[in-house]
């Protein structure tokens, strides 16, 4: 599964694009490598773009172990782009389990509605280099 992170420092905001299958060793490699990179904050809201995903592999036990263990402070805001409805319940669930309020995640379909939520400007967002080129 591909994967690309960029950190926009001036926004606050942790921005990962994801493309493919998913399954629990992918899933704990992309946690871990939260933790090494230089801008890593656990404060920092995050916009998780989901809408090239295409299967999910996490098993209910991996779902279980890697949400109670994200690398971000349950209080930030969690914005996850989905393609379908499938990818929704699954980012619902997951945001569910590391917020610690329902206020605190939106899932949606669109980038804008994501950015308007984090109350960050969309057109610095979508000029940014993660959304440049394919995954």
């Amino acid at each position: 599964m591909p994967v690309k992170i960029e950190i926009l420092t001036d926004l606050g905001l942790f921005i990962t694009r994801t493309a493919g299958k998913m399954d629990d060793q992918l899933l704990a490699q992309y946690q871990e490598s939260i933790y090494l990179l230089p801008g890593y904050k656990p404060t920092l809201n995050t916009l998780f773009d989901a809408r090239l995903f295409s299967e999910n592999l996490i098993s209910p036990e991996g779902l279980i172990r890697f949400s109670s263990s994200t690398p971000f402070d349950a209080s930030v805001k969690r914005a996850y782009i989905v393609c379908d409805e499938k990818a929704g319940m699954l980012a619902t669930l997951f945001g569910s389990t590391t917020s610690a309020a329902s206020e605190n995640f939106l899932v949606t379909y669109k980038l804008e509605d994501a950015c308007e939520w984090l109350g960050v400007a969309y057109d610095v967002v979508a000029a940014s280099s993660i959304f440049k080129d394919d995954i």
